[in-house]
């Protein structure tokens, strides 16, 4: 009997392999598998990765095979012709699944795991709120947590002319979310000025590290199958249970995040249904009236905006903090662009009063600077894409098969996995010349190279994929460039920033985060900090 079975198993097995091998991604290069159940995918998606990626963008070009999970394919893409169909087209090409589905049991129903009418409907509502006349009235709520920060920080550099060693990551992350809660929730996490714990904020700061991590990818592609095990309270009880730290950890991170979201969420809307916040100009207030004004049909239901809240916290938080830290430890490296910023920003606030939305978007030196940070190192280097049918897609160029013939398409068969490249794409040599992999601000005082502005790359944000495009282009690209933008200035303008004896070592994963080591799984980055002396 046991010999029957072994055999069926084997059966089956060249079966699916047979199945595999007569794909049509077969055709399209790539390196061989590095596990037979887990494929690349710990390749691509290890914490310190980096060296694989650029090696296969080196080896393969802009359309690489993956062999993924579970005995799958995976294209691995950044060219610009190719990424333009699959970013543009969600009818075709949208979120995965496992994607979608994981994200919905974690966060709730926000624009991150949600698709077609709903998505649409939700995006709808939320896109005034982003708009330069709101962002406008936001500045000053910027103002009043940063003010509080460069306050904390000053109270632990001293006066004189030695430095003191701060984690600028740790002051990066506190500011990032008090921003979000008070500019997006109308909420106020943190005092800044005093070291206080609070369970949301640690809950929000650990959420993406855990929920990202490489440990996480195969059990994540089971959300699907999982919802479909039994009742929510089943599943629930099941995770709970769940053999997997990370698993259990995830279930207790979520409960926190869930259940002071709720507080706020229906704090605020008392308030706002008897009329005593007409005036909040936060993204929630707004958001919560919006609902009540739209008709029947638009209206969103309550899971859905709490889910708002939560996803737009997760967005926020780490993405913009890192950003922040990540630009600081480069100035720090550069320490004449780092005088030369500091110079075009002090100018700017001869008056000694803060920069308005209109005088910090004229700074130009200021914003090559944030430019090029989040083109050389975006947050996200990766994101995910499924095809929901089969589907061909075009090449810029023709590349070599496997079989040597040339290929000017490739098609896709549905259910294919796509992992869309933005490290990748925004280090295009082909595109940004060949010193694409060097911080280089000044290429943003000049202009482009042709091929970048011919390419046509399908990314929101300055021809670069940093924050996504089309439909799931990231909605609060402008919030954060405003949060990156407020923060640096005041942060120029009081402190000067070497580097630290502690090393900084960043780790790829959903949003690339710092540590002193390959080994620690604390977040942080030190820096050598002084106050600007007037001359």
């Amino acid at each position: 009997m046991i010999l029957y079975v072994v055999l069926l198993c084997v059966v089956l097995l060249l079966w699916r392999r047979s199945r595999i091998s007569r794909s049509p991604l077969d055709k399209v290069p790539g390196p061989s598998r590095a596990s037979f159940l887990l494929g690349n995918a710990l390749q691509i998606s290890g914490r310190q990765s980096w060296d694989f990626h650029a090696e296969i963008a080196r080896k393969y070009g802009p359309v690489v095979k993956l062999h993924w999970l579970f005995g799958t394919s995976a294209l691995y893409v950044f060219d610009p012709l190719t990424l333009n169909h699959i970013i543009k087209d969600q009818v075709k090409f949208d979120q995965p699944a496992w994607y979608v589905e994981s994200h919905r049991m974690m966060l709730g129903p926000g624009l991150l795991s949600v698709t077609g009418d709903t998505h649409r409907k939700q995006r709808k509502m939320l896109t005034p709120v982003f708009s330069a006349k709101h962002l406008r009235t936001v500045v000053p709520i910027f103002y009043q947590v940063t003010d509080k920060l460069i306050q904390a920080i000053s109270a632990r550099v001293p006066t004189h002319s030695e430095s003191s060693d701060i984690d600028v990551l740790g002051w990066m992350s506190r500011a990032a979310l008090e921003l979000i809660g008070q500019g997006g929730i109308g909420y106020s996490f943190d005092p800044l000025v005093e070291d206080v714990s609070d369970a949301y904020a640690d809950a929000a700061k650990y959420f993406v590290i855990t929920a990202t991590s490489p440990e996480m990818i195969p059990l994540r592609q089971m959300a699907p199958i999982l919802k479909h095990l039994g009742p929510s309270w089943l599943l629930r009880c099941v995770m709970e249970k769940s053999p997997v730290r990370l698993v259990r950890r995830i279930v207790q991170i979520t409960d926190v995040l869930h259940e002071r979201s709720l507080d706020i969420f229906r704090e605020k809307r008392a308030a706002i249904e008897a009329g005593d916040d007409s005036d909040s100009k936060d993204i929630l207030s707004i958001m919560l009236r919006a609902n009540m004004a739209a008709s029947g049909d638009d209206q969103l239901p309550e899971d859905q905006l709490l889910g708002q809240m939560s996803t737009i916290i997760f967005a926020a938080m780490d993405t913009t903090s890192n950003a922040m830290a990540h630009t600081l430890q480069l100035l720090a490296e550069h320490p004449q662009v780092q005088t030369h910023l500091r110079r075009e920003i002090v100018d700017a606030k001869a008056d000694g009063n803060h920069l308005d939305y209109d005088q910090l978007h004229a700074l130009p030196y200021l914003d090559a600077v944030c430019r090029e940070t989040l083109r050389l190192h975006p947050v996200a280097p990766m994101i995910f894409r499924q095809a929901l049918e089969d589907a061909v897609l075009p090449l810029s160029h023709p590349i070599r098969a496997t079989d040597g013939t040339l290929l000017r398409e490739i098609a896709v068969p549905r259910g294919t996995n796509i992992l869309v490249s933005i490290l990748a794409c925004n280090r295009n040599k082909a595109l940004w010349g060949p010193d694409a992999d060097e911080w280089k601000p000044e290429r943003w005082r000049a202009p482009l190279p042709a091929e970048v502005e011919s390419a046509a790359v399908p990314g929101v944000y300055s021809n670069m994929m940093t924050f996504s495009g089309g439909a799931r282009g990231c909605i609060g690209f402008t919030f954060s460039q405003l949060e990156m933008k407020v923060v640096l200035s005041e942060m120029l303008a009081n402190f000067t920033f070497e580097l630290s004896e502690r090393p900084a070592v960043w780790n790829l994963a959903g949003v690339m985060y710092p540590t002193v080591s390959t080994e620690s799984a604390k977040q942080e980055l030190w820096l050598k900090v002084s106050k600007v002396h007037e001359e």
